[in-house]
């Protein structure tokens, strides 16, 4: 799952910074955010299982999903976010939801609590898993940041995707997930059997 120094700073730094609600085991440290999108499509979903995305959408995550055998429900996006209610039109029994809460790519809106609080309660009922990939959320010029997605969650139903490729550098190769308890030895037995972990070298120089 990575090295222990780096998950636990990564793990500190997300519950001050973005009120994400976990702990340093939870983390499981990945080759960037293509390599987590990757690891939780094929441990989340069936083949033919429906999964909500963006609606316009960052095109790897959905070759990645169709890869792991989805069912692409494409959701329209508005100033507000995800338009929740037009996803339930269209597949009300979504298997996963892939969203970019904090900086929608390539729109760049930022979803509104309210939406937020939508999905949440509606994935909830449908007993649904939101990926959320908190895209160029470090960055803001015009408000403070909106907590995580993740943050504000009442059940483990978030699987948490970052990256340090907007704050370092994207060569780097260095992401991460913050996965719900009950699935951190299923995420960190697919992460060895995926690619073996990533370099130590690295991992510990950026603990520092």
């Amino acid at each position: 799952a990575g090295y222990l120094p780096l998950r636990s700073a990564i793990a500190t730094y997300l519950t001050v910074a973005r009120a994400v609600r976990c702990e340093a085991e939870q983390v499981i440290v990945v080759s960037g955010a293509q390599q987590a999108l990757d690891l939780a499509s094929r441990l989340l979903i069936d083949p033919g299982d429906p999964v909500w995305v963006e609606e316009p959408s960052y095109p790897g995550v959905c070759a990645t999903l169709l890869a792991a055998g989805a069912r692409l429900i494409p959701v329209p996006v508005d100033e507000e976010g995800l338009n929740i209610q037009a996803g339930v039109a269209r597949s009300a029994q979504a298997r996963l939801v892939y969203v970019t809460p904090s900086h929608q790519f390539p729109l760049g809106y930022t979803m509104t609590l309210a939406r937020r609080l939508e999905l949440l309660n509606w994935s909830q009922h449908a007993r649904a898993w939101i990926l959320e990939d908190d895209y160029d959320s470090e960055y803001r010029y015009t408000s403070r940041p909106i907590p995580a997605l993740q943050g504000l969650a009442t059940q483990e139903q978030v699987i948490y995707v970052g990256t340090f490729s907007k704050v370092l550098f994207p060569s780097l190769r260095l992401g991460y997930l913050v996965v719900p308890s009950a699935l951190v030895d299923v995420f960190s037995a697919a992460r060895t059997v995926a690619a073996g972990p990533s370099p130590l070298i690295e991992q510990a120089v950026l603990a520092e």
